[in-house]
């Protein structure tokens, strides 16, 4: 019984409600943003959105190369199983500034 309440303490301390204020300013240092990240899924349909209601809600996307074939990209922060990569929202956008999908990476 105690190796089940340690394991849901230990998945529900990795899962942080959406803020975008917090989203926005979080360090980018942190996982703070990959522990936001399904709960923005969950609250909000990306697909859809326009560019500019993506960047009024999550900020400008990340300055990267990276990751050329995604219009919009957002770092989540270092990666929980190898830290020294790091997780990435990608959002395709097309020719009408709509967000056609997502997908969340490691590199």
């Amino acid at each position: 019984m105690k190796a089940i309440a340690l394991a849901f303490l230990l998945l529900t301390s990795c899962i942080q409600e959406f803020d975008a204020q917090r989203w926005r300013g979080a360090d980018l240092s942190t996982r703070l943003r990959a522990e936001m990240v399904d709960s923005l899924t969950r609250t909000y349909s990306l697909k859809g959105m326009t560019r500019g209601q993506i960047t009024a809600l999550l900020g400008p996307p990340t300055r990267t190369d990276k990751w050329r074939d995604a219009e919009m990209v957002y770092v989540l922060g270092p990666n929980a199983g190898m830290p020294i990569d790091h997780d990435w929202l990608l959002l395709d956008v097309d020719a009408a500034d709509r967000v056609t999908g997502y997908r969340v990476v490691s590199d």
